[in-house]
């Protein structure tokens, strides 16, 4: 994996994981403020910035195997985990797998368990589905499934295709940790924006009910992604309460 280093190399190690579609440039504030007590890695996970694509389509479980041997190369563990949307399921699924490489976890908007929906925006979604597969199925050409993929898919649906990972993006999206996250047992910080529709505070809340030592913090003016700029102290002091907390 791609990757760049900030901070002190003699420091506790903080790794940062982005979100879907992302790169390692969203952490790269936030490490620079926590640079003086801290030896960050910022990654570009396989498929997203200049990392290659994985040779396969990868759920977590792929991803969380591969980070750990990248950990273990580095022979820089136990680190602090901070993974935003896409990487905080990688988060979860490597601290379940390989709780040995963590000393902590930082959950920025995670993914990784479904949200609960009410009965009628599941029959809409359900609905919505059916004319879509019926659409496609009457479709004459492929530019005319493109024009039908854009009319009906979610923004990550559809440029999960044009950077070439749509395999991956339908199998990690499939995933449910629920009946595993309860297993991680490693001081655990999740951030939430309240204005975030992508993954929502309830996701939070019920991964709070789930990880035991965990604590969330639902930060009242920021959204999915301003979560990391304009809200970036909030997570930068989330990651130096944990760095105290786990003794390093």
């Amino acid at each position: 994996m791609k990757y760049i280093s900030i901070g002190s190399p003699a420091a506790p190690t903080v790794v940062f994981a982005h979100g879907w579609g992302r790169t390692h440039h969203d952490f790269i504030q936030i490490a620079e403020s926590i640079a003086p007590i801290a030896n960050c890695i910022l990654l570009d996970l396989p498929g997203f910035g200049e990392t290659p694509r994985p040779p396969q389509g990868w759920g977590t479980v792929e991803y969380a195997d591969h980070v750990n041997k990248f950990l273990v190369q580095q022979q820089v563990g136990p680190v602090i985990w901070v993974g935003h949307s896409f990487g905080g399921r990688v988060g979860l699924r490597l601290a379940v797998r390989h709780a040995q490489s963590l000393s902590a976890l930082v959950l920025v908007s995670s993914a990784g368990i479904p949200i609960q929906r009410n009965f009628l925006h599941k029959a809409k979604s359900r609905l919505q589905r059916f004319r879509f597969q019926l659409a496609k199925k009457r479709a004459s050409s492929q530019d005319e499934i493109k024009q039908l993929e854009k009319q009906y898919g979610s923004a990550d649906y559809i440029h999960s295709a044009e950077i070439g990972l749509r395999d991956v993006f339908l199998k990690v999206i499939a995933e449910d940790q629920s009946a595993d996250v309860g297993n991680i047992n490693v001081p655990t910080r999740m951030l939430y924006g309240a204005l975030d529709f992508e993954t929502p505070v309830s996701i939070g809340q019920r991964l709070a009910q789930l990880i035991p030592q965990s604590q969330l913090v639902v930060c009242p003016r920021f959204n999915h992604f301003d979560i990391l700029s304009r809200g970036r102290h909030q997570v930068a002091l989330g990651i130096k309460e944990l760095i105290q907390e786990v003794g390093q």
